[in-house]
């Protein structure tokens, strides 16, 4: 049957991704490895919808003058004048050249001869700020990670509510609930026959879940909350739970419906019990109850190698901040403060960036989705009179400890292959709820959302899209070029489905074989190297 546009999204409104695959012959299993790609995927959620505009600055001069205020706020800076905008890369920023694509630039906060100051004035603002530091990884000269970055600006969330953005960030489309697989779930599936011995393939550290929606067991999310709560759950350490039922035994892996497969399975004498349980109740009731036996049979069998693995140690002997902390610039307890130090907070209390990396670095996990705030656990869903100006101080904080993670990445080699790092095999996507409306007209939910797309693959120092500077209010995006999934070439604004679909193309995964996004879509052209 010939697979058109039109019958997958008519079928999509009915079915789950399962069905699709299964009808249509779409495979679940992984795509062929493209040299340069990345093969994990560190997703950061931050909470609550943000002003992207704060930190880069797509805008043209007219722009900046239209939708910014002046700077402003002394010890807590916000707003930015035109001439406060630069390249992070120090090359001239052209604020009135045309077109969708721009090097990566933002107003510059922090004191480029001494980016710790934070009592010094700023001078291009006639001193009506005090610099800030917090930011600055992302232009730091000794690690230019700007060159390993593309923000893609301005697509449509189809949607201003928080549950319904974040899925829409997840899977591409908007709604109360999820109707394609989260992009880390299909990422994890994808790679599940290339790294077997990665044993748990997508975990989720806080937040809505990176559902798998029908995609094999290996996929769903497991959820952990720091390396404490792998104890109880994922090894056989206790023996209130384990006493005497340690002993495995490797059988012959069967698939749910009884038939062989290749390899075996390291069962207890309950597992194996279990097990036998389990392919015993198929049939008996109906084919939905079938899917979920099976889902809780391939789980079952995933776990048993997990614990066998031992992943305890290897995640104890697995260090999180080792390369980057040699820089006293940066070191590992730092903490930033809103004013001289009117509210304060260290790093580690942003999100549980080091139990992250360590699960990146011990070569564990394909796909890590991690909730993360400013200090303090500030997330960024508020709506207080001042919210634009904690949200723009908020956000440069929040993004220093992203940029601080990216960095340490980018120092740390690559266990697979040593002549990359760490950042270079993984994709970090960091995505919000939403936008939030541009400054002059406060601080609610707005549709238009940008997403950050830093480490493997990419294509660096740029800022794709825009916003529509002909609109009054808080702007929407404006065309960009994308390649549509028929591989036409077009000029439209982006949506949400666009940045999914980029994301899943930074892997090599091919649409309709690796995966389905409901309503269409197109790929952000230039994001991805080749």
């Amino acid at each position: 049957m010939k697979l058109s546009r039109r019958k997958l999204f008519g079928l999509a409104l009915g079915a789950t991704q399962l069905g699709l695959m299964a009808r249509y012959g779409l495979s679940t299993a992984s795509a062929a490895p493209v040299p340069g790609r990345p093969t994990k995927l560190l997703a950061i959620w931050l909470d609550g919808g943000l002003h992207w505009e704060s930190f880069f600055a797509p805008l043209s001069r007219a722009g900046i003058n239209k939708f910014i205020p002046p700077a402003q706020g002394g010890v807590i800076p916000w707003g930015y004048l035109p001439d406060q905008v630069e390249n992070f890369d120090r090359s001239p920023a052209d604020l009135d050249a045309p077109g969708p694509v721009r090097k990566l630039r933002g107003p510059i906060y922090w004191n480029w001869a001494n980016p710790a100051d934070t009592r010094g004035a700023n001078p291009v603002v006639n001193n009506q700020q005090l610099f800030r530091p917090w930011g600055y990884a992302w232009a730091d000269p000794t690690y230019k990670l700007f060159e390993k970055a593309s923000l893609l600006v301005g697509a449509d969330q189809n949607t201003a509510a928080h549950a319904s953005g974040i899925v829409a960030s997840m899977c591409g489309v908007a709604g109360a609930s999820f109707r394609a697989p989260a992009v880390q779930a299909v990422i994890a599936n994808a790679m599940a026959s290339r790294f077997p011995d990665r044993p748990i393939p997508n975990v989720s550290l806080g937040g809505t879940l990176p559902t798998a929606l029908g995609l094999p067991a290996l996929a769903n999310p497991t959820v952990l909350r720091s390396a404490a709560s792998v104890e109880p759950t994922l090894s056989d350490r206790r023996d209130s739970a384990w006493k005497g039922l340690r002993t495995r035994t490797d059988v012959p892996d069967l698939a749910f419906d009884g038939s062989p497969r290749e390899g075996t399975v390291p069962a207890t004498a309950v597992d194996a019990a279990l097990l036998k349980v389990l392919r015993a109740e198929r049939g008996v009731s109906t084919s939905g109850t079938d899917a979920l036996l099976e889902q809780l049979y391939e789980t079952y069998k995933g776990e048993s190698r997990t614990i066998r693995r031992d992943i305890l140690s290897v995640l104890g002997n697995t260090p999180a901040w080792e390369h980057l902390k040699q820089d006293a610039r940066y070191p590992v307890d730092w903490t930033a403060c809103i004013g001289y130090a009117d509210a304060c907070g260290p790093g580690a209390s942003m999100g549980s960036y080091d139990f992250a990396l360590r699960l990146l670095k011990s070569d564990l996990v394909t796909s890590v989705n991690l909730r993360a705030s400013s200090f303090n656990n500030f997330t960024f869903d508020t709506h207080s009179a001042n919210g634009v100006q904690m949200h723009t101080n908020h956000l440069r904080i929040a993004l220093e400890m992203v940029g601080q993670m990216c960095i340490e990445m980018s120092l740390t080699p690559s266990k697979t292959d040593p002549a990359r790092s760490l950042l270079d095999e993984t994709l970090v996507y960091v995505y919000s709820d939403f936008g939030r409306t541009f400054p002059k007209q406060g601080s609610d939910h707005h549709p238009a959302t940008c997403a950050l797309l830093v480490g493997g693959g990419i294509q660096g120092n740029q800022m794709l899209g825009g916003y529509d500077e002909t609109m009054n209010g808080s702007p929407m995006g404006a065309p960009v070029a994308l390649v549509e999934e028929d591989g036409q070439r077009t000029l439209r604004a982006p949506r949400s489905q666009d940045i999914a679909a980029t994301v899943m193309n930074a892997f090599g995964l091919a649409p309709g074989k690796d995966f389905f996004i409901p309503g269409g879509y197109g790929v952000y052209d230039g994001v991805v190297k080749g």
